[in-house]
């Protein structure tokens, strides 16, 4: 009598800790994918950005849009339409700053180099396009006019917890190859927002 009651108890009693495990297992999963500082790639919203004229204490209109500042390709590889100084920007990003997050890439915009630099111009990206008055990144692009390839700093705006920097290329037919890279700031990564 007594082993009738014994097989059957033990079944479920295995059966019972199994699931228990499972459901366990599952809610441990999700609360530390709750907890992770970094959001997927995927699910970052694109950032707008632009040259103005002016400086990023007075910014002036758009003269250049630029392509929206987007999460790299998973892999690692630059975006489509890198030049090769995009691609050097994305296989070692800058020692003083973090991992990038986010990179706009940009062949041909409709100056040289030295008119950018003279027109007293600022880079300025945005939170995105559904927040476009809230400017998270911006550097003055300034030099003397004989550069040939230029590196401008984006200072972190409104606790944004991004920062970057451009990398500005004259193309010598009077365009001017412009690559971005967004990082976030060490700030940003310690305290992360829910």
């Amino acid at each position: 009598m007594r082993r009738r009651w014994f097989v059957p108890t033990a079944i479920f009693a295995a059966v019972l800790m199994v699931a228990m495990s499972a459901v366990l297992g599952a809610r441990t999963l999700t609360a530390q994918d709750a907890a992770s500082p970094e959001a997927s790639p995927s699910a970052m919203a694109p950032h707008p950005g632009h040259i103005h004229l002016g400086t990023c204490d007075t910014l002036g209109e758009v003269v250049f849009p630029l392509n929206d500042a987007a999460a790299p390709s998973m892999d690692g590889s630059p975006v489509a339409d890198a030049s090769p100084t995009a691609a050097d920007a994305l296989a070692s990003p800058s020692a003083d700053m973090g991992e990038v997050v986010a990179v706009s890439t940009n062949r041909h915009v409709g100056a040289s180099l030295a008119d950018i630099i003279a027109g007293g111009h600022a880079i300025n990206f945005h939170e995105s396009a559904e927040n476009i008055a809230n400017y998270i990144a911006c550097g003055d692009i300034t030099g003397d006019g004989t550069e040939t390839e230029l590196t401008v700093e984006l200072q972190e705006l409104n606790a944004s917890g991004y920062m970057g920097q451009a990398t500005l290329t004259d193309n010598g037919d009077g365009t001017t190859t412009v690559v971005v890279e967004l990082m976030h700031t060490d700030d940003s990564m310690a305290t992360p927002t829910a």
